[in-house]
């Protein structure tokens, strides 16, 4: 990620183009261990999602991994000849993915979220003939659902997780098909709109020599972008996918499409190969960044100031400021010029900087601005913790609060000239990166 100047409006009314069908089929992922996992299950519970029915015991398995809580429910009586998956010739499988949640079912008491493990009903009447229905087309039933409200290590939270758990048998007993559940209970890679949850389904298929059939599979959830939703993370997710997305009103219902649109969207932004306006002009400079959190700071010093000699300073790494001030001072000492990374959003900030320039003497003071607006810095900010894509992320670095944003906000000043800078170079975001960095980067991650 890098910057330079360019602005656009983060909103989308229209899926994108198909890709034609021979590239609509998700192979085997690479071998990859995803943000928060621990050991992985046993494969003989994911192999008894594809075991016939005949041969297994009914019965919920559940399994925690790190954040992840997943389970694999084999059903009670045949529900459909689903067969097994070929151990040697990789097959294609249809996927049918669905939220959870005001989704597939609702709560009984009328609560935006069931407290008691039997508060629960289907969401429509429907749900169940139609989930049967799938089966009985070839879909495999797929549930990925956010459930941050489980707070997994918690002794006054085990109760809730106990009724969750709980609630999800019930579910499955009621329903009593084939059924693999995901839940991400932290945010985290897991959390949709991020593939965690998806990755880990891969890497669990993978295991029986099965890929998905990205044309014919589809995934339905509510936070759809329309107005009253919540959010659009659902669909994001589909996108992120590369799957077909429904409501439930489209899916079980049979209602047409609604209008929708992204709060953000991170394709709408203007990717650049063009260097940056900024070049050293003086023998001896201190240089400071005034940005937000995730605004490109770091991606910039690495990828254009540390490569013109310029020392770079940043606290994340040296932890204090007093510690980053006697660095920077012994830079300048020897005659190396300095970028001061980090967010330096009022004056008070950069006077400090000011002070340490003008103490060396002869050292010409210049201030970088970086005006990436603060929904995008949040989309960096998430390609940088759970993408794992080094090119984000080469010192592993980690998500950011939402204090850190709030905080830049209410001490944020426009630096000026008046400062006692010697120039003031804006740079407006755009992305700066390989085709296949851009493709990780554009896709939806908050």
């Amino acid at each position: 990620m890098s910057s330079s100047s360019s602005r656009a409006k983060g909103k989308r009314k229209a899926r994108p183009e198909t890709p034609e069908k021979e590239d609509r089929i998700s192979p085997p992922p690479p071998k990859r261990q995803v943000a928060g996992a621990g050991s992985k299950p046993s494969p003989s519970a994911i192999a008894g999602f594809f075991t016939p029915v005949s041969e297994k015991a009914p019965g919920l398995e559940l399994t925690r991994d790190g954040s992840l809580l997943w389970a694999s429910w084999t059903p009670v009586a045949p529900a459909s000849s689903t067969g097994a998956a070929d151990p040697v010739t990789p097959k294609q499988i249809k996927v049918a993915a669905f939220d959870l949640d005001s989704n597939l079912i609702e709560t009984k008491s009328g609560r935006k979220f069931g407290k008691e493990a039997d508060d629960w009903k289907w969401w429509h009447a429907t749900v169940p003939q139609r989930l049967r229905k799938a089966v009985d087309e070839g879909y495999r039933l797929v549930v990925f659902t956010n459930q941050n409200g489980l707070k997994l290590d918690s002794p006054k939270h085990e109760k809730q997780v106990k009724d969750w758990k709980q609630k999800i048998n019930f579910i499955a007993t009621a329903l009593n098909l084939p059924l693999l559940v995901y839940a991400a209970t932290a945010t985290d890679f897991y959390r949709k709109p991020r593939l965690g949850m998806y990755e880990r389904l891969l890497s669990d298929l993978s295991d029986q020599a099965c890929i998905i059939d990205l044309e014919n599979s589809l995934f339905v959830g509510d936070a759809a972008g329309r107005k009253g939703d919540f959010s659009a993370s659902d669909r994001k997710f589909a996108e992120n996918i590369g799957i077909k997305f429904l409501t439930p009103e489209e899916y079980f219902l049979g209602e047409k499409p609604a209008p929708y649109e992204y709060d953000f969207d991170p394709s709408s932004f203007r990717r650049s190969m063009a260097t940056p306006a900024f070049v050293k002009k003086y023998p001896l400079e201190l240089v400071v960044f005034t940005g937000r959190p995730g605004a490109g700071k770091s991606t910039f010093s690495i990828q254009y100031l540390e490569p013109a000699g310029y020392q770079r300073i940043n606290q994340d790494i040296l932890k204090t400021r007093e510690k980053c001030l006697k660095v920077a001072e012994g830079y300048l000492k020897e005659g190396k010029s300095v970028i001061i990374d980090s967010t330096n959003p009022g004056r008070d900030n950069r006077s400090l900087w000011k002070t340490l320039a003008d103490k060396i003497g002869d050292v010409a003071f210049r201030c970088i601005y970086l005006t990436t607006p603060e929904r995008l810095c949040v989309h960096n900010d998430g390609v940088r913790a759970y993408s794992s894509v080094k090119f984000f992320n080469p010192e592993n670095r980690e998500s950011v609060s939402s204090m850190a944003f709030l905080s830049f906000k209410s001490k944020f000043q426009e630096p000026e000239l008046s400062e006692g800078f010697k120039d003031i170079t804006v740079v407006d975001f755009e992305f700066r990166g390989a085709d296949a960095e851009y493709d990780v980067w554009k896709r939806h991650w908050a």
